[in-house]
This record gives C-alpha cells, structure tokens and sequence, in this order.
C-alpha cells in the first residue's frame, strides 16, 4: 500500500513539473500582463541573406516616443512550435529578435504568436501578447518549403551523390546524381523536377520542373536515378559576387496536400555549393 501510494503521487508530480518546465517564462507572478501600447508592432520575416540558414527574425517597430526594452519574447507558431530569444535589446524605433525556426510543419497561415516581456522608458517590466504579421510572406515561404521536404521524406529516401564538371570552358556542364528510393510509406508523392535559379538553369539530359515530367513514389515504384545538370544563366561577374540564393535548387514536389508549385532547396552542403561556385567562374572563363 506504501508504494501504491509512492507510485500514485509520483503520477500527480510529473504533470505539474512538466508545466513548470514550459509555462510563460517570466517566473515572476507580479509581472503585469497588459495589452500592447500603441504604436508598437510585430512582424515575422527571414531576409535574403538568411535563406540558406533557418535564421528569422521578430521585427518590432515603435512609432511612440517611448524608448522599449525586451528582455524576453516567446514566438510560437501551430507550424513550428514555440522558441524563446532572450536578452536585452533597447530602441527607439525598431529591432530586430533573431530566433531559429525549428523544422515546420505542414499548414495554412505564417503568422507568428508572440508573448514579449519588455519595459517603457524607465518603467516597470510588463508583459504583452501580440500576433507578429509575416508581412512579405517570407517565414511562409520557408514553412511551406519544409512541407514539401516531409511529404518527400514520406514518400522517398533522398541520396545526393558528389559532383562533377562534364566538359569545358563554355561547354561545361555542372552534374550532381540525385536518386529518390521510395519508401513504401505513400502512394500520392510525385517528383515533379528541378527548378532553375538566378544563377543556374537546366540543360539537356536535366528533369528541369517547367517540362511538365513527374516519377511517382510509392510502394512497387522503382527508385528514381536522376542526373542534375546546370549551366550557368548568364556570365556577368557581378552575378555572382552579389547572389545570395543561386545556389538554391528547389526539388519540386507534387502531391494532395501541396500547392501546384510546391518545392524545398535540394540539400547539397556547403562543400557542393562552392564546387557550384567554382564552376560558374571556370565555365564562364574569368
């Protein structure tokens, strides 16, 4: 009976540790919770210096005259879950909350719920619930991209085998085998092609995405052994020493619950991205 007992409160602690362990972070009671003053306001977005990272930012714009301090903002989304940046950040106007967005999730919408804990001027520490509007839709892009990657990840086993230029000088081609092995988990999922870049476009022999060309991935399917072959789109330098997403190969996807243009960047590293790199200067000859 003593350790039915034992068990039994064990049961009943383990709930409220966990709720401590995620409760609303401010740990002091006597922190007011108020409505956001006016002029403040949140915004979600990831620049585009940012894309091939899963860095975004809340962006807080101030049109008072107050000077605001956050000390804290919890940033939690249905798609993503919830993550905390904390720290200390004074302005007058506006700043900028990095945060890391964990792996997202399929869904609509890309709105961000956000709970700051910050002070006016020189005054008491408050705490205020706000929506952080992505306003250029970018965090939506990224969230849709990680859709598309976990209805591929259902459907197939992705392998990314190491480069090769093929040819020179203006002749060259940029080749990277790509094999999708299904996984017998559905029989929905298409692959549906590459997509170009700004920097780089499919040539001959390359299953580019506006060809119309898809290969199913479900149970009985054989895996599908593909040869990405890229050529530069255009050989001005400054092409490449201002890009900062041509190297972003969007891996087209189709399938019920995605939109008709539905893709996520081919995961090829940082080593396969310089190798991209080089090619480019090596066959556009400078």
């Amino acid at each position: 009976m003593p350790r039915l007992r034992r068990v039994l409160a064990a049961l009943v602690v383990l709930p409220v540790l966990g709720l401590a362990g995620c409760g609303g972070g401010d740990g002091d009671q006597s922190v007011e919770t108020v409505d956001l003053p006016a002029g403040l306001t949140a915004y979600v977005d990831q620049s585009r210096l940012l894309r091939t990272s899963r860095n975004a930012f809340v962006r807080l714009v101030d049109d008072s005259d107050h000077t605001v301090t956050v000390t804290r903002a919890e940033i939690a989304s249905p798609r993503f879950g919830t993550v905390t940046w904390t720290g200390e950040k004074s302005f007058p106007n506006e700043t900028d909350l990095p945060f890391e967005v964990p792996p997202g999730r399929c869904g609509d919408g890309s709105d961000a719920h956000v709970r700051l804990t910050y002070r006016l001027d020189d005054g008491p520490e408050r705490i205020s619930e706000a929506t952080a509007t992505d306003r250029y839709g970018a965090l939506g892009l990224f969230l849709d991209r990680d859709c598309a990657q976990q209805v591929l990840d259902e459907a197939a086993t992705l392998e990314i085998g190491e480069p090769r230029v093929v040819g020179t000088g203006r002749a060259s081609v940029f080749e990277l085998p790509v094999t999708l092995s299904p996984t017998g988990e559905r029989d929905d999922v298409s692959f549906a092609g590459f997509e170009d870049t700004v920097l780089f476009r499919n040539t001959d022999r390359s299953i580019a995405a506006d060809t119309g060309r898809t290969f199913p991935l479900g149970p009985g399917d054989q895996p599908v052994e593909l040869r990405l072959r890229l050529v530069p789109t255009r050989c001005d330098p400054h092409a490449l020493a201002e890009d900062k997403v041509g190297t972003l190969i969007g891996v087209r996807t189709a399938a019920p619950e995605l939109g008709s243009v539905a893709s996520f960047f081919l995961p090829i590293g940082d080593e396969r991205r310089a190798a991209l790199r080089a090619f480019f200067s090596s066959h556009c000859g400078w």
